[in-house]
């Protein structure tokens, strides 16, 4: 069983850095101890956490994608609680700090967040936000790390600077194949934070481990990912928030499923089953979304059924999602346009303008993209903790 850096704090040096002063808690109910507790209520018993710092889905993750997280008092706790994606969700403001006051009286951040493995996870983007502000007020920042669900296996393209956002703000892959901790490391040397930054890390994860092989109990990361499956997926699925068709939000079975009222799901389970993608199978969906994109209406495309954990690549399954609606239907799929004066959801998503505006296929985009990756993943070999 892998041992979490939450499960460490009873060690004699992990103990004797967090008793050290009042304790800003950035966390969320994204996973659980291995005792079955969340980290929040641990922490709250047996150090002096001064408050709580709540990122998006709030502190204990029942805010809807995007949706507003306001400050206030956790009711389990008594603790304060002020919210970060309050501070940080500007999609063109991601320069935002910390208000001031929420920082008084703060002798040390813990950052313990369950991450995804994704760069458009904005759990990550949240702790290189906070560690940017650690630097500049001279707060040290200590996390404790957890697995990275699906392993360290490294796919899709580095975004251009114009395509930083909130849902991206560092040069880093779709797929980044690193844990929490590792992510730090490597945002305070490629960036010149200049955090005072400890990492407690896992004992017994390997970077070939999937979060079902951990032995640890399963948590939902945020409100839509609420299977290990849908994690599995995300990567790909999700890019289809940027366009008409719907991603399965709404539904029990979100970045599952995939559809719009224009598609024929016969015919585009044939389709993709020609497409040269690993580790996955199709078949015809129906269902009608409760909240969210085309909410209330009957849609018809695909269940998406993981067969291969290890030979699934998702980012490229998003890339062939994308070019085979465009395909079929190309008077009926778009791009969601954005609002006067920003930008297209597709490319903050996966950080370049080459799914909207090119018209290379999924071969020739997925080449590209993982020259990045393979870049990527040599240039952070020596941020890495585990092998």
């Amino acid at each position: 069983m892998v041992l979490l850096g939450i499960d460490r704090i009873n060690e004699p040096d992990t103990a004797a850095l967090l008793s050290g002063g009042r304790l800003g808690v950035i966390s969320a109910a994204s996973g659980l101890a291995s005792c079955m507790r969340f980290p929040i209520d641990i922490l709250n018993e047996k150090f002096r956490v001064s408050a709580i710092f709540s990122p998006e889905h709030g502190p204990r993750g029942v805010a809807g994608p995007g949706e507003r997280v306001p400050g206030g008092v956790d009711r389990a706790t008594g603790l304060p609680v002020f919210s970060l994606f309050e501070d940080f969700i500007s999609l063109d403001d991601s320069q935002a700090p910390i208000s001031g006051s929420a920082l008084s009286g703060i002798d040390r951040f813990v950052f313990e967040m369950q991450d995804v493995g994704s760069r458009y996870f904005t759990y990550v983007s949240t702790l290189f936000c906070v560690m940017r502000e650690c630097g500049k007020r001279g707060v040290p920042l200590t996390v404790l790390d957890r697995p990275n669900p699906i392993g360290g296996v490294v796919e899709g393209c580095l975004p251009d600077q114009k395509n930083l956002s909130f849902i991206g703000m560092t040069e880093v892959p779709i797929r980044h194949g690193m844990t929490v901790g590792e992510l730090a490391r490597f945002y305070n040397g490629e960036y010149g934070l200049g955090c005072d930054l400890s990492v407690i890390e896992l004992r017994g994860w390997r970077r070939d481990t999937y979060y079902d092989e951990t032995g640890l109990p399963f948590v939902r990361p945020s409100p839509n990912l609420p299977t290990f499956e849908s994690i599995l997926l995300y990567n790909g699925t999700c890019m289809l928030a940027g366009t008409n068709v719907s991603e399965g939000r709404g539904t029990t079975l979100p970045f599952s499923m995939i559809g719009a009222e224009f598609i024929d799901p016969d015919a585009l389970c044939r389709e993709l089953s020609r497409c040269d993608l690993y580790g996955v199978a199709f078949s015809p969906a129906y269902f009608r979304p409760d909240f969210s994109k085309s909410a209330g209406k009957v849609l018809y495309g695909v269940q998406i059924h993981v067969t291969d954990k290890r030979a699934l690549q998702p980012v490229r399954l998003g890339v062939t999602l994308i070019r085979t609606l465009q395909r079929m239907y190309p008077d009926d799929f778009s791009f969601n346009e954005p609002a006067p004066g920003g930008r297209y959801h597709i490319d903050l998503s996966t950080g370049n303008s080459d799914l909207r505006l090119s018209s290379d296929g999924a071969d020739a985009i997925m080449q590209r993209w993982n020259t990045d990756a393979g870049a990527f993943a040599a240039r952070t070999e020596k941020y890495r903790l585990y092998e």
